[in-house]
C-alpha cells in the first residue's frame, strides 16, 4: 500500500529546514554542556542558509522537483508571493541571527534563537496560506515566539513589563481576528481563501443583507486583528513600552517580521473585496482612516521623544500608515509609468513590498548599532547618549546617519524609492477611480507627505547627535564581530538598494503578478454580474500559477 504524504514536501523544504533547525536550537540550549550550547548560533546560520540556497534554486527552477507550483495540499499554494518573501525574509534572518548571535544569557541563548526561527518559519507559511484556519495559525505562530524573545532579551522588570503587555495586547487582536475569520467562513461556507473570494466579494456588493453585512463585520474584525501585527492605529498602545522593554536586536526583528507578517495577510483579506476596484466603501473607508492617523499619530508621539528606541517605535506606526497607503492604492494592471523595470508610478502592493524591506533593513541596522553601543557600561539610548559618537565611533556613526536617512526616505536613500512608489501609484489609482474615491486618495497622498516633511525633523534630530554634537563621554562600542558584521551588511545592503533600486523593486512586480491578475478577474466578473442573466459565474482566484523567479 503506498501512502501519500497530504502535502508536497519539496514545496515546503525552505520552511522545514527553518523548523527543524529551530528544534535543533532548542535542544542544544537544554544541554549541559557550555561548548555544545555556544554552537547554537552557528546551527541557526546554517539552518537559515540552507533554506535561502534551497528558496533561490527554487525559485530559479524551470522543472525538476524543486519546480512546485499552485496548491501544495494542507491549506497551502505556493503563488508569486511565495518566493519573494523566502528570499526576503531568509536573507533578514541571518542579519537577525548575526544581531542578536550574543544578545541573550548562555543558559538561554537556544530558547532565544530558536523562538527567533519559529517566528521566521511562521512568516514563510502566511505568504503561503490558502486557508483561514491555517493563515490565523500561521499569524499566532509569528507573533508567540516573539512575546518570548522580548522577555529573554533582557533581564530587569522593564522586559517582563513589555512582554506582558505585549502578550495581552496581542491575544486580545488574536481572539477579534479569529472572531472575523469564524464571520467569513460561515459567509463563504469554506475555509479556503481562494474559493471563499468570490462569494465574499458577491456578498460585500450589497452590505444591507444580512450575508454582506456578515461579511462586513467579520472582514473589520479580521483587518482590526491584523493592524496589530503592523503596529497601526490603533493598535499602536504596546509599541513604544516593548521597544525600550526589550533589547536593541530583538525591537529590530519586531519592525520587520510581524509588519511582512500583516501586509502579507491584509494583501490575501482585502483579495476578498472588490475595494481594489471600488466597489467597498466599508473597507476602503476603514484603511483611509487608518493610514491616516497611523501616519499622524505616530509621528505628532516620535517628535516628542529624546530616547531613540521609543522614538523608532513611534515612528515604525508612521511607517505602517505610509505602507496602507500602498495596500488603498493596490495593485496595478499594468497601466503604470515604468523605466528600466522601475515603477515610478505603478503597482501599489509591490510598492509595500519593497518599503518594508527596505523599513526592515534600516530599521534593524539603526537597532544593531544602538545594541553595539556602551556608555559607562550601560546601553546608549537617548540623543545623549549618542552625541559625539562621530569622534569615537565614526563607522558606526556614519551606519546610524545612514539608517536614518533611509528612514526619513531622502534621495538617493532606498526610502525614497519606496515612498515614490506608495505615493505615486496612490496617484495613478486615483486618476482611474470611480467618482469620489480620487479625491480621497489624492487628499491621503498630500497628507501622506506632509506627514513626511515632519517626521524628517525628528529623524534630523538624531543625524545631528551623531555627527555634529560633542560629547566629553562619548559612548564606545563593544568588541562582538558578530554583530559589527550584521550591522555592516545591513549599510551595504541599504547602499545596494539606493544606487541600484531595481534590484528589489522588479522582484517585488514579480511578486504582486497574482494580485494584478485576480483584480482583473474581479473587475470582468463584475461586469459580467451587471450585464445580467446568461453570463458565466464567478470564477476562483487564481493559485495555480507558477511563479516567476525574482532577480534579487
Amino acid at each position: 500500500m503506498t501512502i501519500t504524504p497530504p502535502i508536497s514536501l519539496a514545496a515546503v523544504l525552505p520552511e522545514l529546514c527553518v523548523l527543524l533547525g529551530g528544534c535543533a536550537v532548542l535542544l542544544m540550549g537544554q544541554a549541559g554542556s557550555a561548548a555544545v550550547r555556544r554552537q547554537s548560533p552557528w546551527v541557526a546560520l546554517l539552518s537559515l542558509a540552507a533554506a535561502l540556497a534551497v528558496a533561490m534554486l527554487s525559485a530559479n527552477a524551470s522543472g525538476g522537483w524543486l519546480a512546485v507550483a499552485g496548491s501544495v495540499g494542507s491549506g497551502l499554494a505556493i503563488g508569486s508571493l511565495v518566493p519573494f518573501v523566502r528570499i526576503s525574509a531568509l536573507e533578514l534572518g541571518i542579519l537577525l541571527t548575526l544581531a542578536n548571535w550574543s544578545g541573550s544569557r548562555d543558559r538561554e541563548r537556544g530558547e532565544f534563537l530558536s523562538m527567533m526561527l519559529f517566528s521566521l518559519c511562521g512568516l514563510l507559511l502566511v505568504a503561503a496560506c490558502d486557508n483561514f484556519l491555517l493563515l490565523f495559525l500561521a499569524l499566532e505562530l509569528v507573533s508567540i515566539p516573539t512575546y518570548i524573545m522580548v522577555v529573554l532579551s533582557r533581564t530587569h522588570a522593564r522586559a517582563l513589563e513589555a512582554g506582558t503587555k505585549y502578550f495581552y495586547l496581542g491575544a486580545l487582536s488574536a481572539a477579534v481576528m479569529g472572531y472575523g475569520f469564524s464571520f467569513l467562513y460561515g459567509v463563504a461556507e469554506t475555509a479556503s481563501i481562494s474559493a471563499a473570494a468570490p462569494v465574499l466579494a458577491e456578498a460585500l456588493e450589497d452590505p444591507a443583507t444580512l450575508r454582506g453585512g456578515l461579511a462586513v463585520v467579520g472582514l473589520v474584525l479580521a483587518v482590526g486583528g491584523v493592524l496589530f501585527k503592523l503596529a497601526a492605529f490603533p493598535m499602536h498602545f504596546y509599541v513604544a513600552d516593548v521597544y525600550q522593554g526589550s533589547s536593541s536586536p530583538v525591537a529590530g526583528l519586531l519592525g520587520f517580521v510581524p509588519k511582512l507578517a500583516g501586509v502579507l495577510a491584509l494583501f490575501k483579506l482585502l483579495g476578498l473585496t472588490y475595494l481594489w476596484t471600488g466597489d467597498s466603501a466599508a473597507v476602503f473607508w476603514l484603511v483611509w482612516i487608518v493610514a491616516l492617523l497611523s501616519m499622524t499619530v505616530g509621528n505628532v508621539l516620535a517628535l516628542r521623544q529624546t530616547n531613540i528606541k521609543r522614538m523608532l517605535a513611534y515612528s515604525g506606526i508612521a511607517h505602517a500608515g505610509y505602507m496602507l497607503v500602498g495596500v488603498l492604492a493596490g495593485p496595478d494592471a499594468g497601466s503604470g509609468v515604468h523605466r528600466d523595470g522601475i515603477a515610478f508610478l505603478g503597482d501599489g502592493t509591490a510598492a509595500v513590498l519593497y518599503y518594508v524591506v527596505v523599513y526592515g533593513i534600516a530599521n534593524l541596522g539603526a537597532f544593531v548599532v544602538l545594541g553595539l553601543l556602551r556608555q559607562r557600561r550601560a546601553a546608549c539610548e537617548t540623543l545623549r547618549d549618542v552625541a559625539g559618537l562621530m569622534r569615537r565611533e565614526p563607522a558606526l556613526a556614519l551606519l546610524l546617519a545612514l539608517a536614518m536617512f533611509t528612514l526619513m526616505g531622502l534621495p538617493p536613500a532606498p526610502g525614497f524609492w519606496g515612498k515614490l512608489g506608495l505615493f505615486g501609484s496612490a496617484l495613478a489609482a486615483a486618476g482611474d477611480a470611480p467618482a469620489g474615491y480620487g479625491f480621497w486618495l489624492v487628499t491621503l497622498v498630500v497628507l501622506a507627505v506632509l506627514n513626511s516633511a515632519l517626521a524628517a525633523a525628528y529623524y534630523l534630530r538624531v543625524i545631528a547627535a551623531v555627527l555634529v554634537y560633542e560629547n566629553d563621554r562619548p559612548a564606545a562600542s563593544t568588541q562582538r564581530e558578530a554583530e559589527h558584521i550584521g550591522a555592516l551588511l545591513c549599510g551595504f545592503m541599504i547602499l545596494i538598494f539606493a544606487f541600484y533600486p531595481s534590484v528589489l523593486l522588479t522582484p517585488s512586480q514579480v511578486a504582486t503578478r497574482e494580485l494584478r491578475e485576480a483584480v482583473q478577474v474581479s473587475l470582468e466578473h463584475r461586469e459580467q454580474a451587471r450585464a445580467g442573466p446568461g453570463v458565466p459565474p464567478l470564477i476562483e482566484m487564481r493559485t495555480d500559477v507558477a511563479a516567476s523567479p525574482p532577480s534579487q
